[in-house]
């Protein structure tokens, strides 16, 4: 069975919603907010330890990003685009 029908048939059977892609315009925005925290707090934010609700929600989206990056579902564009801001290694910094 490929992949994508065996996802419809989990979440059908478990009830568990279709996870909803980014949009472009969306991954733009949040890229930029981690831009603006990198220039304010000369850090990257953490999910886990994060000072505000702020930096509990990006530093969660740039977890989920660094997640899709190793199972190899982030695309060349948006993994470039985080490593222009977070620099190289982007994907493994913790």
């Amino acid at each position: 069975m490929n992949r994508d029908l065996h996802t419809r048939f989990g979440r059908d059977i478990t009830g568990l919603p279709a996870l909803r892609q980014q949009g472009e315009q969306e991954f733009a925005a949040r890229a930029n907010e981690l831009s603006a925290f990198m220039r304010e707090r000369d850090r990257a934010p953490e999910a886990a330890a994060a000072h505000d609700a702020a930096e509990a929600r990006l530093g969660s989206w740039l977890d989920g990003q660094r997640a899709a990056d190793r199972r190899g579902r982030l695309s060349p564009h948006r993994a470039d685009a985080l490593q222009g801001v977070l620099g190289r290694g982007w994907s493994s910094a913790r």
